[in-house]
């Protein structure tokens, strides 16, 4: 559990990766042969920014009213070369809106309780990253707390060895057939000091459909897509007051659509794409 000492600041650097992937194919026809060309495109952006935390007030219930000011490093995007040799100009697009969106100066404010569960203005769809998710934005959604140098604390004993494992179906339309596990533990960390490491998982997978005005739809069917989101998390914290020390946090969503075989080709073509998102965050003396 978080203990609030006011007024007192916290420093933290910061390292965000996004890395998009698409998998496609191409087809070319030469006397009356028709060739199938797997293309795949790649690329990644990292943004780095420096956190400062001050405590403002501590409530009797425990909580505490947090500033949270964020300032971009120099030169804090580095964008990879693609890795085909045709450009996605969507994808480059994309990477640039996605660093212009965390290269920005800002102060949150917000109340943060002991439990580490964060209260702020209402999230609206401008507010979250633009990651080009199709809904439910849950990369955006993770990523705006997994940014944050604090933690959330299960429902579990505090000491070494402690596990958790839930099973969840999510409500809701987009989500009807999806099905979850989330699993929490507290691991030795190996650090001096001592102190106490979070590793919690979480696994979600569903499936949908496509428009009927997508490629891959045929004979006026819209094609199943296979997706997942998956998510792993380590934080390191401070027994004493159960700050954040260090934190290494992953998520991906990946989607894979059901297409029909081809005659002459062993496997369908693939036409799949993923997002992985990986923060990391070093506590600063």
């Amino acid at each position: 559990m978080r203990h609030f000492v006011a007024p007192s600041e916290e420093h933290y650097q910061v390292a965000l990766t996004l890395r998009a992937e698409s998998h496609s194919v191409t087809t070319e026809t030469v006397a009356a042969q028709t060739y199938v060309t797997p293309v795949i495109h790649s690329s990644e952006a990292t943004v780095r920014w420096r956190a400062t935390r001050r405590v403002l007030s501590a409530e009797k219930d425990g909580s505490a009213e947090i500033e949270e000011m964020v300032e971009p490093l120099s030169g804090s995007c580095a964008e990879s070369a693609p890795t085909s040799e045709k450009i996605d100009a969507a994808l480059q697009a994309s990477l640039r809106e996605f660093c212009a969106f965390w290269s920005k100066r800002e102060t949150l404010r917000y109340n943060e309780n002991q439990r580490g569960l964060l209260h702020e203005a209402v999230v609206t769809p401008s507010t979250l990253a633009p990651l080009g998710e199709d809904p439910p934005q849950l990369l955006a959604l993770w990523l705006r707390r997994a940014a944050r140098p604090n933690v959330i604390f299960p429902e579990l004993s505090f000491e070494v060895g402690a596990k958790s494992k839930q099973s969840f179906h999510p409500a809701g339309n987009l989500l009807k057939n999806a099905q979850g596990t989330q699993t929490a533990e507290w691991l030795d960390s190996e650090s001096d000091p001592p102190g106490a490491t979070l590793h919690t998982v979480q696994q979600l997978v569903w499936n949908s459909s496509v428009p009927l005005s997508d490629p891959t739809s045929t004979a006026g069917q819209s094609p199943q897509v296979d997706e997942s989101f998956f998510a792993d998390s380590l934080t390191a914290v401070t027994p004493e007051d159960g700050s954040v020390r260090r934190a290494n946090r992953t998520a991906s969503r990946t989607a894979a659509r059901r297409v029909d075989p081809v005659p002459g080709l062993p496997q369908p073509p693939d036409f799949s794409s993923k997002l992985t998102l990986s923060v990391t965050i070093e506590r600063l003396p």
